[in-house]
């Protein structure tokens, strides 16, 4: 589909109340430093993959994001819901990273799938006709291939405009590929594949599910913390920072 324009959407929350459930098995400092390089590494990996044409995050702290992708990418603040600020400008011909426009959901409506809401209207204000890629912050094995084989799994076979990349338990979506003017509500949470797939059933749109070691992996338990390679746990958390005192 050369020649669309495709927009990645990052749900950030802030940098102390995220991976709570890491909790018992990390510090607090050790938690953060997790969540500021799994950001780093998503939007870095997002940033340069060739089909991305700008990218959206939104956060309840952007301070903290702009701090935390500092080095990976050009941040542009659009801190106010009702104000979604410049468009973002399209890719350098060097081939740099996009830039990212940093939304402030502390005046809109608060959880996940409101986050994601309110970036699809910021991209909707300025490139209706654009593709949303939805990815969470905490996919340690995401890599470029994988954004271009989600969204090269539109054209099939079968074809379908939603392409849903689940979990490793199958259960839920880690990322989401759909058109950012369809209407479709965000079902992000428990079950969210099956959710999401009716979701696209109701909505007479064709849905395909992707599942791919660099899109299933993501860090939500101990037990998937266990599962990662020791030295990618000590470059999240920071050498002797991973046990709590």
């Amino acid at each position: 589909m050369s020649g669309e324009s495709v927009v990645a959407v990052v749900p950030l929350r802030d940098g102390v109340s995220g991976k709570s459930r890491l909790a018992t098995g990390l510090t607090p400092s050790a938690r953060r430093r997790v969540v500021t390089e799994l950001a780093r590494h998503v939007v870095g990996t997002l940033a340069g993959a060739a089909p991305i044409d700008g990218i959206v995050v939104v956060t309840t702290d952007p301070a903290f994001v702009t701090q935390t992708l500092a080095g990976v990418a050009e941040t542009v603040l659009a801190t106010s819901p009702a104000r979604h600020g410049p468009p973002a400008p399209p890719r350098p011909a060097s081939g740099h990273p996009v830039t990212v426009s940093v939304l402030d959901q502390r005046r809109g409506r608060p959880g996940l799938n409101a986050a994601v809401d309110l970036a699809r209207g910021h991209v909707r204000a300025h490139a209706p006709a654009a593709t949303l890629l939805v990815a969470h912050a905490d996919l340690p094995s995401l890599a470029p291939d994988d954004v271009t084989a989600l969204l090269a799994a539109r054209t099939g076979p079968p074809a379908a405009p939603v392409v849903i990349a689940t979990d490793r338990h199958g259960t839920g979506t880690n990322l989401l590929v759909l058109p950012a003017g369809a209407a479709f509500g965000f079902r992000f949470g428990a079950g969210s594949r099956a959710a999401h797939e009716a979701e696209a059933a109701r909505r007479g749109l064709g849905a395909v599910v992707v599942r791919r070691p660099g899109t299933a992996a993501d860090l939500d338990t101990l037990d998937d913390w266990a599962d990662l390679p020791a030295p990618l746990r000590a470059r999240l958390a920071g050498p002797g920072r991973t046990a709590r005192p």
